[in-house]
């Protein structure tokens, strides 16, 4: 598995997800159960502006050379997968949202692995 691929997978996912979230936030939350009233609304919309960020931060970052920012940068998304997958099973589990939700914890689970593999692998020697 290669940085390049694994960053620039989570970077496109979350354009997809920051995207949708920002512009019809209440149409996918929906699919996952709950209905927003219009506090949710915005802060649905402030996780898809935090989404874009990442997406651009590990597309723009996806070519960079071993570093210390390069290695901080794949702690961050790897912790950031993983507390993510965790908040979401919580979430299916309470019923706040629908069995859906654990294909999207899924999904942190995977990219989690990935970002530990690939970083792991290609921590700087600056790191180790």
């Amino acid at each position: 598995m290669k940085i390049n691929t694994v960053m620039s997978v989570y970077a496109i996912i979350s354009a997809i997800f920051g995207v949708l979230l920002l512009l019809v936030p209440a149409m996918l939350i929906s699919l996952y159960g709950p209905s927003l009233d219009a506090q949710a609304e915005v802060l649905y919309r402030f996780i898809g502006g935090t989404s874009l960020g990442l997406a651009v931060m590990t597309w723009m970052g996806r070519d960079a050379d071993a570093s210390k920012s390069r290695d901080s940068m794949l702690l961050g998304l790897t912790v950031l997968n993983a507390v993510s997958a965790i908040v979401v099973v919580m979430g299916a589990l309470s019923g706040v949202y629908n069995a859906l939700a654990f294909a999207q914890a899924g999904l942190f689970a995977i990219f989690t692995i990935g970002f530990f593999m690939v970083g792991k692998a290609n921590m700087s020697t600056s790191m180790s």
